[in-house]
């Protein structure tokens, strides 16, 4: 059995895929084999993943025609055998002894995940990458029945999954949502593990370099990827719920929650002003968001008011962010606010 599987959805790649697969063998871990799922691409990036197993026994490669980053990644677990799993995006690349430090942690802890701190770059309009710096949370673990679910997430910042390690036998029969098309598939799949899992482990150490190409799909500029960030709210919301619901006591869980739903309404701020959403579909996304969270504890007007404080938004941001939409007046803020 392979000690790590790590799964790398590959599509028009060829231009990055070799340095991806380079950072992972350069980890020198003992028994590791790479699964490049080769996603329909029209490029030479097929003839590249054929040429790089035949440099290296632990390369495999599956073909599939193109169906989106969540279903390479979903080919790429049936066919993983290692004790743990990793996931790598193919213009990435891990830090030397990422892995190691990942395996490692994960082995010393007993845990089924392990988190670790991570860079990423932004695609400028020149084509140029600009680091985006974020804070770096403090080492913390989370075990069932000990709370502090909350402070794990917190410090782990945004769920990702190509930071972090997964004990395959936690992951037995999850896959990714396909529905997630445009984004958030990471976010639904870890509060979806969270369901799952007994203990999660998160260090701050720089485990990962992500770029972010001014195509990528964690960019929401166009209608169609709006739209994609819209359905999968729903997917979203319901795992983060039902994860939360798992670990915290009934006082943790409604801080927890307000956080959560606070999380969900800065997200869609944020997507509807990348995207240069016209008035029709902010009304849209606004009401899907209001009938995803209906289910679910506080009202609208406690949500945004969260949202407000939670992210510490300034009054012109919830301004420009809300005008014009159904849920202006909805909101009410203090001179002390402003």
């Amino acid at each position: 059995m392979a000690k790590i599987s790590v799964i790398l959805p590959a599509y028009n790649a060829e231009k990055t895929l070799r340095t991806a697969v380079e950072s992972i063998l350069s980890q020198q871990v003992p028994g590791m084999e790479i699964i490049i799922v080769n996603d329909g691409s029209t490029d030479g990036t097929a003839w590249l993943c054929h040429v790089l197993a035949s440099e290296n026994d632990c390369i495999h490669v599956i073909t599939q025609k193109n169906a989106g980053i969540c279903a390479a990644r979903n080919r790429g677990l049936e066919a993983a055998g290692g004790e743990f799993i990793a996931f790598c995006d193919d213009d990435d690349l891990f830090w030397q002894g990422a892995l190691k430090l990942l395996l490692q942690t994960a082995e010393d802890s007993h845990a089924d995940i392990v988190r670790g701190g991570y860079e990423l770059l932004r695609q400028r309009p020149d084509g140029t990458f600009a680091e985006q710096r974020h804070p770096t949370g403090q080492p913390c673990t989370i075990e069932l029945g000990k709370g502090g679910y909350g402070a794990f997430l917190e410090n782990s910042g945004p769920q990702f999954v190509w930071n972090a390690l997964y004990r395959r036998t936690a992951l037995l029969g999850l896959r990714f949502n396909e529905r997630c098309s445009f984004g958030l598939e990471d976010f639904v799949f870890n509060a979806a593990a969270y369901r799952r899992i007994c203990k999660a482990v998160y260090i701050p150490q720089v485990v990962y370099r992500h770029f972010e190409g001014a195509q990528s799909t964690s960019c929401a500029r166009t209608a169609q990827a709006l739209m994609g960030r819209i359905r999968a709210l729903e997917p979203w919301m319901e795992a983060e719920f039902h994860a939360a619901r798992r670990w915290c006591s009934p006082d943790e869980m409604q801080a927890v929650w307000k956080n959560r739903r606070a999380q969900a309404v800065t997200f869609l701020m944020h997507q509807l002003r990348d995207a240069r959403a016209p008035d029709p579909l902010r009304r849209q996304a606004w009401r899907t968001l209001r009938e995803v969270l209906a289910p679910y504890p506080g009202g609208m007007l406690d949500i945004l008011h969260d949202a407000g404080n939670n992210k510490k938004q300034t009054a012109a941001l919830l301004l420009y962010q809300l005008r014009l939409q159904n849920l202006y007046d909805l909101l009410t803020i203090r001179e002390e606010q402003l």
